[in-house]
């Protein structure tokens, strides 16, 4: 479940709190400590010539005051100045803002995010057998399914499917005739004038016409042809096309060849006007727009394309059946193959070898440009709340352990 924006700064916002009220305890331990040292010491001092036993409570809590003492400027001076007075070396980390930002992120990248180190761990996750897994579960290749289908899965899921196909052929039916179908071919004829495909084309029809005429295989077939275009049907006429047609097949293979070695050939000037003329036409003239018109309209509208628009969602939904079923496959495989899950950890761990590589110097640049946003204030009070309670006890430390060193040191003196 994910959680929303607000929620996650509230629950923030509420473990800073406590981290805060547990600080807070813990500095008025170290400072009631402290205030214990101080009130043991007085009393110890003005009870001292009652009994030589004072001397040493005196000794201890004197020492535990300097050892108090002592550790909380060390503690204060790492957030702050202490009493607010700017002593040389002292609010350590806001001042070292920038330095802190630098070091920590490139303590990230040379001890955290490395090849080995994040190679080490893909192969400990073992992703491909969570994957396999994941695959294997219904649930899981089902909604794979559907939303490799690309639609909604509320829609998939609905009954009237007879509808929602009926739905979506006349939609795209009505697409397809709003759509200026001579703008687009004048525009792709635009496009390919300036590439010079034109020319490209008439170089490859040359090429097929001389390859089809020199091949003496279909020189009866053009001979016909030429019977049938001119509707020839007397016998005299047709004997003497057939005498000459060696003679004509050999011109237009000479005319082919003459125009496909010479770029500067009328022909292709010619072929080059048409071009350019219909690309005018389609654009600028009603005649031929209402004619493309007529038979984008005809073309819709015919029982072939209408069929076919009405197989989409039929296609859709079979392409989400056949989603699933591929993911239940590929779970199956490697949930049983160890060599498929060794060769696909094999890939994931190259790839975030490369990823490393490639990004492994932006990490550090990130972590210190995120700490360079937080002011000294905000970023000395973030790094408190982390590690101050726990820094309290140095304070408490300082005042024990100063106190057995002073009552250690009072009692070597006076043994000698």
């Amino acid at each position: 479940m994910q959680r929303s924006p607000d929620l996650i700064a509230q629950l923030d916002q509420s473990t800073d709190q406590l981290k805060r009220a547990r600080l807070r305890s813990m500095q008025w331990l170290a400072a009631g400590l402290l205030l214990l040292a101080a009130l043991v010491f007085a009393v110890a001092r003005s009870l001292r010539g009652g009994h030589p036993a004072w001397g040493y409570v005196e000794a201890f809590a004197e020492a535990a005051m300097v050892g108090a003492i002592a550790d909380w400027f060390a503690v204060v001076a790492l957030f702050r100045h202490p009493l607010g007075i700017p002593l040389w070396h002292t609010a350590i980390i806001p001042n070292s803002k920038a330095d802190i930002g630098r070091s920590l992120g490139a303590f990230v990248e040379n001890h955290f995010i490395t090849e080995q180190g994040i190679a080490e761990r893909i192969v400990q996750a073992d992703p491909a057998a969570r994957l396999g897994a994941w695959l294997g579960d219904e649930t899981h290749a089902r909604q794979l399914g559907m939303a490799g289908a690309g639609i909604a899965r509320q829609l998939l899921a609905m009954a009237d499917h007879e509808q929602l196909g009926r739905l979506l052929r006349e939609q795209a039916s009505s697409y397809l005739g709003q759509l200026n179908v001579s703008d687009v071919a004048a525009d792709c004829i635009d496009a390919l004038i300036a590439d010079g495909k034109p020319q490209l084309l008439l170089d490859f029809m040359l090429d097929r016409s001389a390859a089809y005429l020199d091949d003496e295989r279909h020189h009866a077939a053009i001979g016909d042809f030429v019977l049938g275009a001119f509707q020839i049907e007397n016998a005299l006429v047709k004997k003497a096309v057939k005498a000459y047609e060696p003679r004509m097949i050999a011109s237009l293979q000479k005319f082919a060849v003459a125009v496909r070695v010479d770029p500067a050939h009328p022909l292709r000037q010619r072929v080059a006007g048409w071009i350019a003329d219909s690309a005018l036409h389609l654009k600028a003239d009603p005649h031929w727009q209402e004619t493309v018109r007529r038979y984008q309209l005809q073309l819709v509208a015919s029982d072939t394309v209408q069929a076919m628009l009405g197989d989409v969602w039929n296609h859709l939904r079979m392409l989400a059946q056949a989603i699933a079923g591929l993911a239940r496959n590929t779970g199956q495989v490697l949930g049983t193959d160890e060599a498929a899950r060794a060769w696909l950890n094999g890939a994931i761990v190259a790839g975030s070898g490369a990823l490393v590589r490639r990004y492994r110097g932006e990490v550090g640049a990130f972590i210190a440009g995120r700490l360079d946003l937080w002011s000294k204030d905000e970023m000395s009070e973030r790094i408190e709340l982390a590690i101050g309670r726990d820094l309290q006890f140095i304070r408490i430390n300082g005042t024990v352990v100063g106190g057995l060193a002073g009552l250690l040191i009072y009692s070597v003196s006076q043994a000698f």
